[in-house]
This record gives C-alpha cells, sequence and structure tokens, in this order.
C-alpha cells in the first residue's frame, strides 16, 4: 500500500506516514509564514487525530518567520521531532524552532539517524493508537482546498 500525501501550506509542504512516523517535507527554498504554520498545525492534528506521533521534518534550504516558528513551538500533536537539514543555517533554525517546545526537539543531518532517534519514541510510547494516515486512511477533517 502506498502512503498517502497530504499537502499543505499552498502545496509548500507536504505530509506522509510511514510506520508510524510523521514525514514532514518543506519544499526548498520556501519561505514559511504563520499561516502556513498553522495550515501545516492543522494537518499534522488531522493525522494524529487525538494522539500524538513523531515527525521528522525536512526543512533544508526552508526559512521560517519568527510568528511561524512560534506557532511550530505550540505544536501538541507531536511526540517527538527529528529536523533534517544539511548545513550550518539548517541547523540554527531548528535551534530557533526548538527553544519554547514541550516536546524533543533534535537536528540531525542523517535521515537514518533520525528515523533511529524517532523509532526510540514508538518503542517508549503507551499513547493512544495512532490514527489517520498512519492506518491508511485519509486524514479526516482536513482540507487544502482553502489554499489551492
Amino acid at each position: 500500500m502506498t502512503a498517502e500525501t497530504i499537502l499543505a501550506a499552498n502545496g509548500k509542504n507536504s505530509l506522509t506516514v510511514t510506520d508510524g512516523i510523521i514525514e514532514s517535507s518543506w519544499a526548498p527554498g520556501s519561505f514559511v509564514d504563520i499561516a502556513d504554520a498553522r495550515d501545516a498545525l492543522k494537518a499534522t492534528a488531522a493525522i494524529t487525530g487525538s494522539g500524538r506521533m513523531p515527525m521528522l521534518s525536512v526543512m533544508t534550504d526552508v526559512e521560517i518567520s519568527a510568528a511561524a516558528r512560534y506557532e511550530f513551538a505550540k505544536s501538541s500533536d507531536v511526540l517527538a521531532i527529528a529536523v533534517l537539514g544539511s548545513s550550518a543555517v539548517d541547523r540554527v533554525i531548528a535551534a530557533a524552532t526548538s527553544r519554547d517546545t514541550d516536546y524533543p526537539h533534535e537536528f540531525f543531518t542523517s535521515r537514518a539517524e533520525a528515523l533511529a532517534w524517532l523509532r526510540g519514541f514508538l518503542e517508549d510510547s503507551d499513547g493512544p493508537e495512532i490514527g489517520g494516515l498512519a492506518a491508511g486512511n485519509p486524514a479526516p477533517g482536513y482540507s487544502d482546498a482553502a489554499n489551492r
């Protein structure tokens, strides 16, 4: 079965779920403002339902406004976030985003290491069942139609 992809933030962000981990990929060169952040968080909430899931956030060459960073930090739908980037600039942006989070947040340049770190949270989690795309179902209650 192929994982379903949800597009958010006017197509700048794509979200899929594989093996219980959300992958949130931002288009390289994107500027993420607060409206984009809110839309991405809405899509994440639709995927997780009433639970929380670990997330791999691919943010290579992405600029995030201060307001969007603050909005992302308020997320209550993620168990942990591994930010995957490739440069010192990506690392600085990830560090700025992690300041106000209530969940573990780490920066990686290796996809394999990031996923291994996130899998540790799946093994430790006794939380509610993961819903939405994790089970191969469409994300209930989310539509990017307003953003097209």
